[in-house]
């Protein structure tokens, strides 16, 4: 019997995926593990191999640390803030792409733009359009009455995050509207057809037929659009660094701060703990979320 139960193993597959595995390992699951390992230690880069083993100490610090409050309200605003608009965008100019009309091809791929171009390209444009002496974003603004004078956006912390908000809405709105056009081409046109018959009008069309047949999508998109607001750092350092006075200063971005600015590495890695923590539950979420949408299919 063991010598039959030796001969059904097919060992192909293991030889070829093992290799990949382990490199995964190394590449991947190494780094979490040796980073929530920093967060027991007393650990600065300058005596990074010298850390004192301290437990619970960084993370008993960390929840006493208005900073680090400070830093869950201003993600937790700017992830809502800026899933909000990216949907809004993204599943307005997905209804509009839905429609057929002469040059859809072109103006998907001009909407796409946005997307492609790099985070530090984007914030270079915006930072730009936002000068207060020379930005066309400004002028324009004071043009159609909007403000009445031009703003220091990124310097003054009432506007920073709202405009940090607009620049992520801009950036990751075609991937909105992408997964949303790819969604509404799923709805069957006779579902359309019958609520006509039926005598609803267009708003009524798209809350009982339109909107029930995205749900799966705007799960996954919502869940997808929230882990990306978590764990963007580039954008948000390379267009404020954290400030003014902390105010768009997002648990990335403390992380980051307190690791390379204040040389804290033992506290910075229980900060990126705490975010791992958060990113689990969110992922955990985006895979039941999956797997319930497939099963449903």
């Amino acid at each position: 019997m063991p010598r039959a139960t030796t001969q059904r193993i097919n060992w192909l597959p293991i030889w070829l995926l093992g290799p990949v595995a382990v490199l995964l390992a190394v590449i991947l699951i190494w780094p979490i593990v040796q980073g929530v390992a920093l967060s027991f230690f007393n650990t600065r880069i300058l005596n990074y191999s010298a850390g004192k083993f301290i437990g619970l100490a960084n993370f008993n610090a960390l929840f006493q640390d208005e900073y680090f409050w400070n830093s869950l309200k201003v993600t937790a605003i700017y992830g809502a803030a800026s899933v909000i608009c990216t949907y809004v965008l993204g599943l307005g100019f997905a209804l509009l792409l839905n429609r057929d009309f002469k040059g859809r091809g072109f103006i998907r791929t001009i909407f796409i733009l946005p997307w492609a171009i790099p985070e530090v390209v984007a914030v270079l444009i915006f930072a730009w359009m936002l000068d207060p002496q020379f930005g066309v974003g400004n002028y324009l603004l004071v043009l159609i009455g909007v403000i009445e004078q031009p703003q220091a956006w990124l310097s003054q912390s009432h506007l920073a995050l709202p405009a940090l908000v607009v620049l992520t809405a801009w950036q990751q709105f075609p991937l909105a509207m992408l997964i949303l056009l790819a969604g509404l081409q799923t709805i069957p046109e006779e579902q359309y057809e019958a609520a006509k018959m039926d005598g609803a009008g267009a708003w009524t069309r798209f809350v009982h037929v339109t909107l029930p047949g995205l749900r799966s999508v705007n799960v996954i998109l919502i869940l997808l659009l929230i882990l990306n607001s978590f764990r963007r750092v580039t954008m948000i350092y390379a267009m404020t660094r954290g400030g003014p006075a902390r105010s768009t200063e997002t648990l990335s971005v403390l992380t980051y701060n307190t690791a390379f600015e204040y040389q804290r590495v033992g506290y910075a890695a229980a900060v990126g703990t705490v975010l791992l923590l958060i990113l689990l539950a969110f992922s955990l979420v985006y895979f039941w979320s999956i797997m319930r949408s497939n099963q449903a299919k």
